[in-house]
């Protein structure tokens, strides 16, 4: 089977979901699209240790060397690799005592399955602490998990929030995406808040930490902030309450009463609920704004992007009217009035209705490539909205409905969905139903980012893969 067929079937099989399912429609508009990266992106920082940030790194030369190794004896159980690596890192090569610091972390026992030695939380602190002092994002990310964490069994809250601290301030760390480890980030948090920890209080701080990882759907967060909500400090429900209240999914007081209401908003953040509170002409900041999803992502400047006019229908209505639009010429009119307003939930429910093939309903817009193309690729450059970007790449890759085929466009947008942590285009990158033209294209851009080693084919290979899930930050 061609590799337009197959990916033909993907998008027949996402326009029946669509219509027919309205928790797929949901899931696509407004839950949360970062991937939740409780693992995220060692091996690419590693690769990139700046100089400006404690002792200049190792040899780049060096630092893939020792990748390798790792790769070799965690996840093929290549005892000689092991073995070289320890040979480094007990030589004193920073970068090396860093990735045996993964190797014992138990918090990498999943990616490192057929590891040579048990995880052993005593021992991956020892190889990380020198990496960590010089700086290393990743060494200094396992620390703070490990001293952080009670169930490792090395507890200890003043020296973990030290280097806590330093890995949020560690500039290579913001400018690798290490800042997706959202297990990370809800430890740090914590440091605002526990008196213990040697850092100033500051409940806001530690609520905008706490409500970035639900977001992300990090489930342990997501149930300390529901099911034990009742117990945390009043001063930092009030937080989170002003929190939600910017995000759009709150509406009551910021008194620090642990109220149904303020579960219901939290459990809305994470996806779980109806969706942000109050009237209609609020909108939808999760759908609207979909840095909600990636909340790194919406915050260059400190302030969340403008809401929508306050005319503009809630999310369902909105849903609603898109279904009606297939075969009711007012609807569709109206639909595409809010769309070319700048409503983005419009946007994106506009260009999917042109991406749907036909079907027995009585079509009153014909399937328009272009058209889709330009609206979903403003949402992922504009918006950052990761489902527009994975909408976009499959579009240029299959072409059609009078749009061309395009693999260098396809390659161009599926960059930018890995850099919006949309899970959805790597689970399409681990299967070969790409067109023509589309590996070679993405292993150039891969490589530009000096995250694909190799020759350029136009064929699919583990190589690339793995370089898309460390762009991705999931190693």
């Amino acid at each position: 089977m061609s590799g337009v067929t197959i990916g033909t079937d993907r998008i027949r099989a996402h326009a029946t979901l669509w219509y027919a399912d309205a928790r797929y429609r949901l899931a696509w508009l407004i839950l949360p699209q970062a991937a939740v990266a409780l693992l995220a992106g060692l091996a690419l920082a590693l690769l990139r240790p700046a100089g400006e940030w404690g002792k200049p790194a190792d040899s780049k030369e060096n630092e893939k060397l020792y990748l390798d190794l790792l790769d070799k004896a965690g996840k093929d159980g290549d005892r000689a690799a092991f073995e070289k690596l320890r040979t480094a890192a007990e030589a004193g090569d920073v970068s090396a005592r860093s990735f045996m610091g993964a190797l014992y972390n138990p918090e990498w026992a999943a990616v490192y399955a057929k590891n040579p030695v048990k995880p052993d939380a005593a021992k991956a602190l020892t190889y990380y602490r020198k990496p960590a002092d010089l700086g290393f994002p990743g060494a200094q990310r396992g620390m703070t998990e490990l001293l952080l964490n009670p169930a490792r069994g090395q507890h200890d809250l003043e020296r973990g929030c030290r280097y806590g601290l330093a890995f949020q301030a560690n500039p290579v760390a913001a400018r690798n995406n290490y800042f997706d480890s959202w297990s990370t980030l809800y430890w740090i948090a914590g440091c605002y808040t526990d008196a213990g920890s040697g850092v100033p209080r500051d409940p806001q701080k530690a609520a905008d930490l706490y409500m970035d990882t639900v977001a992300a759907k990090l489930p342990l967060a997501i149930n300390t902030f529901t099911d034990e909500l009742g117990r945390q400090p009043p001063d930092l429900v009030a937080a989170i309450q002003r929190n939600l209240a910017k995000r759009g999914f709150y509406t009551g007081p910021a008194d620090g009463t642990a109220t149904p209401q303020t579960r219901a908003a939290v459990q809305a953040l994470a996806g779980r609920g109806a969706g942000p509170q109050g009237n209609p002409g609020a909108g939808n900041p999760g759908a609207g704004n979909p840095g909600a999803g990636n909340p790194r992502a919406a915050k260059p400047a400190g302030a969340p992007p403008p809401a929508p006019p306050a005319a503009t229908p809630s999310v369902e209505d909105l849903i609603a009217l898109s279904k009606g639009a297939v075969s009711n010429a007012a609807d569709a009119a109206k639909l595409r009035g809010l769309a070319e307003s700048g409503v983005p939930v419009a946007q994106y429910l506009y260009a999917a209705m042109h991406l749907s093939p036909a079907n027995k309903e009585q079509r009153v817009t014909a399937p328009d490539g272009p058209l889709a193309a330009r609206y979903l690729e403003r949402l992922a450059v504009e918006r950052s909205f990761a489902p527009a970007a994975t909408s976009a790449a499959f579009l240029y890759d299959l072409g059609g409905a009078g749009l061309q085929r395009d693999p260098a466009k396809a390659a161009d947008l599926t960059i930018r969905a890995l850099e919006l942590k949309s899970t959805e285009i790597l689970q399409n990158l681990e299967q070969d139903q790409w067109g023509a033209g589309f590996w070679a294209a993405l292993q150039q851009r891969l490589a530009d980012r000096n995250l694909y080693q190799g020759r350029v084919v136009d064929q699919r290979n583990d190589r690339t893969v793995q370089a898309a899930r460390r762009l991705l930050g999931n190693p």
